[in-house]
């Protein structure tokens, strides 16, 4: 970064239970026409099959959603940045941020995080 001219202010890191995610990504679909995602639990379509926005019954889901293929990807994810974490941490940069919460919840943590390190500039 210092190379291009910039610094790292803050290091948010945005936790996520291994599960949940699990949960979360294996659920999810999209419609292959107009691109609506949809999720098994949270946002099923209205008639099974169908796309709520255009009717089509192209809904498909990605090849690499699925249980095992996510626990590999994760223990990749957590092999590369378990030691970025850890240097962060010690530089006093890292803030982690509750991932499993609400949109809103979770975009006024980061924003609460980069102004605290934003006034302390």
């Amino acid at each position: 970064m210092e190379g291009m001219g910039r610094k790292i202010d803050a290091v948010i890191e945005m936790r996520v239970d291994d599960e949940a995610l699990v949960a979360r990504i294996t659920g999810r679909y999209t419609c292959g026409n107009c691109g609506e995602v949809y999720h098994d639990d949270t946002k099923p379509t209205k008639v099974a099959g169908v796309c709520d926005v255009c009717g089509s019954t192209d809904l498909r889901r990605r090849a690499d959603d699925n249980e095992e293929s996510l626990k590999t990807r994760l223990l990749e994810y957590y092999k590369k940045t378990s030691p970025l974490i850890g240097y962060y941490y010690a530089l006093h940069m890292l803030s982690t941020v509750d991932g499993l919460a609400e949109m809103d919840e979770v975009s006024a943590a980061i924003t609460a995080v980069l102004d605290k390190r934003a006034s302390n500039s």
